[in-house]
């Protein structure tokens, strides 16, 4: 009975040096670094432009500039992302040489997430037919550059600012982000949504501050806010132009 009793602690003890590897390998994945931001990232491209007719052609240039810098604006709003700034991303865009005038093809997406640590990479693209716009827009897994999702959203150029809140809810809820908390919208509501001449006068001063004319940048940014003085991003962006320009 000894025996039996002997053998039987060894092959217990045999199972458990077999087991214990194994279990080591099923460990959860260690936690981020102490101080590292563990949130999603996010990353909007400037939009391209599809067909237009009816505005002048800076217009389009500067607002597939402005919108998207008003989507991130709006996603910026969440929390449980982190947003990769306009500036950041074309600075690298520039450093790496990747597109051209802040346009990029499919397989870069995979490259620039990586430079930028963004999980997510969102491109569009806007029409605009006689005021009858439109956001033809993707929402990529900047990991793998696959498409997980498409977005369209629709309606009059006098109602844009409301089509990008529509746009930026949508791909929050295609990232399975949580929506917005109540307080963020109810305070969102309460600043007002900036009229088509504002969103305008702002997507003009992004578009000269990528031209490096600060000064006509700054001149758009105050007629943004002249034209909606609630319009927080237009003056955030205009005091880190040029310090104390907006305030």
């Amino acid at each position: 009975m000894k025996r039996l009793a002997a053998g039987t602690s060894a092959l217990a003890l045999a199972a458990l040096v077999v087991v214990a590897p194994a279990r080591a390998q099923q460990r959860p994945p260690a936690p981020p670094a102490a101080g590292q931001d563990a949130r999603p990232g996010m990353a909007v491209l400037d939009f391209d432009v599809g067909a237009t007719i009816g505005q002048d052609p800076d217009d389009y240039q500067a607002l597939r500039r402005g919108l998207a810098s008003m989507t991130i604006g709006e996603i910026a709003l969440n929390p449980a992302v982190r947003v990769v700034e306009r500036a950041q991303l074309q600075q690298i865009l520039q450093e790496q040489n990747l597109g051209r005038e802040g346009r990029v093809e499919g397989n870069t997406i995979v490259q620039i997430g990586h430079l930028i640590g963004a999980k997510y990479m969102v491109t569009g693209t806007i029409y605009d037919v006689r005021g009858n716009f439109r956001i033809d827009a993707r929402l990529f897994d900047a990991e793998t550059g696959q498409i997980l999702r498409t977005q369209r959203v629709s309606g009059r150029l006098d109602n844009v600012f409301d089509l990008v809140s529509q746009l930026a809810a949508a791909l929050m809820h295609d990232a399975n982000l949580p929506p917005l908390e109540r307080r963020v919208q109810e305070e969102h509501q309460r600043q007002g949504t900036p009229p088509t001449q504002a969103v305008m006068a702002y997507s003009r001063a992004v578009l000269y501050a990528d031209r490096g004319d600060a000064s006509r940048a700054v001149e758009q940014y105050r007629a943004a806010l002249t034209a909606f003085p609630n319009y927080t991003q237009a003056r955030t962006d205009c005091n880190r132009l040029q310090q104390g320009a907006c305030t």
